[in-house]
């Protein structure tokens, strides 16, 4: 039913100094968003939901992680891609994911910082496997009261980022911001099994978390 309003999921990639073009989205080798999602959709455990997701192989905005995505605007994002799908299906407004792995969510001032700050905000943040950078706590424990947020991570690939400094700042400032009833401000350290635990992180964070974030 076109007409129907449907979540979307928005997936912001990591680095990309190879300039591939759709990185997770069928370029690439790490994995592929869509068919994540779709697996999720298909089993039932998440009701359909449109995928959509920004492509960079601009080396300057994706070669340095504190620096990537400095110039990515959801509402412009979110706006292109209601116009390319008139006819086609529905974006709900309200339930607006966005998704920002490695690269996608280490810049405080781009990539999920800016979604989060949206004139038409994100329903929810999901930071899957980022720097963990102090000055990016303060971002996402600043979101919006009614506004999901997830930080999950891995250390068996990733050891080296200051996950203490992150993890104090942000629950410091929750208790001062604390979020509406009913919505998440969570911390999530997840014990990988699969190979190559950075890009596992992917499938395993959404299969986690958009079943819990789109219940009805």
């Amino acid at each position: 039913d076109p007409a129907k309003p449907r979540p979307l999921l928005v997936f912001i990639h990591g680095l990309n100094s190879e300039r591939i073009r759709y990185r997770w989205m069928g370029g690439g080798n790490e994995g592929d968003v869509r068919r994540i999602v779709a697996g999720l959709m298909e089993s039932g455990r998440i009701p359909p939901v449109i995928v959509a997701a920004p492509s960079s192989i601009v080396l300057a905005s994706v070669t340095n992680a504190v620096t990537s995505w400095p110039a990515f605007d959801l509402d412009r994002f979110v706006a292109r891609t209601r116009d390319a799908l008139a006819g086609v299906t529905t974006i709900d407004s309200s339930r607006i994911i966005v998704a920002a792995h490695s690269g996608g969510g280490c810049n405080a001032k781009g990539g999920i910082a800016t979604a989060i700050a949206a004139k038409s905000p994100a329903y929810a943040a999901l930071v899957i496997d980022t720097c963990m950078l102090p000055d990016l706590a303060d971002v996402l424990a600043g979101a919006r009261s009614d506004m999901h947020v997830v930080v999950s991570w891995q250390t068996q690939s990733w050891a080296k980022r200051p996950f203490d400094g992150f993890r104090s700042r942000f629950t410091s400032l929750i208790k001062k911001n604390p979020p509406s009833p009913g919505f998440f401000r969570e911390l999530e350290h997840v014990r990988v099994k699969e190979p190559m635990p950075h890009d596992a992180m992917v499938g395993i964070a959404l299969g986690r978390w958009l079943p819990t974030l789109l219940a009805p």
